[in-house]
């Protein structure tokens, strides 16, 4: 048996625009967020360590090193960038398969994956009892 609240009879675009958000509640969408920005970290974390090791090799690290403020605004980009790709893994219910990645990397997506199959299937399951 499938109990679901009485319908209400509220018939605005504010109201049918917030369907889309109802069925997380505003804490669990943060958390979403939050993994989305901490897969993110880490992804620029892994890369550029990878990076830094193929090409900086032999290098001492005082020498390899970029002026501070050129060096904040390239992380910053790289940030921004894997956000919104993580985001929109996370929108579109899968993620990259990269074949040359490290294996951190692909621990990570791995990680990240099963996040996203958890959260879809929950997302669509309490999207369904509500509208039902």
């Amino acid at each position: 048996m499938l109990v679901i609240p009485k319908p209400v009879k509220k018939k605005g675009l504010a109201y049918e625009a917030q369907k889309v958000f109802s069925p997380f509640t505003p804490g669990l969408w943060g958390v979403v967020i939050a993994i989305i920005f901490a897969a993110a970290l880490l992804s620029v974390w892994f890369s550029d360590r990878e990076m830094v090791a193929k090409t900086r090799y032999g290098l001492q690290l005082k020498q390899a090193r970029k002026p501070w403020k050129r060096q904040k605004f390239v992380y910053f980009r790289l940030i921004l960038d894997a956000f919104l790709e993580k985001g929109m893994f996370f929108f579109s219910a899968g993620i990259e398969q990269d074949t040359g990645a490290s294996l951190p990397h692909k621990v990570l997506m791995f990680g990240f994956g099963l996040f996203i199959l958890i959260a879809v299937s929950a997302y669509v399951a309490e999207l369904a009892a509500m509208l039902t």
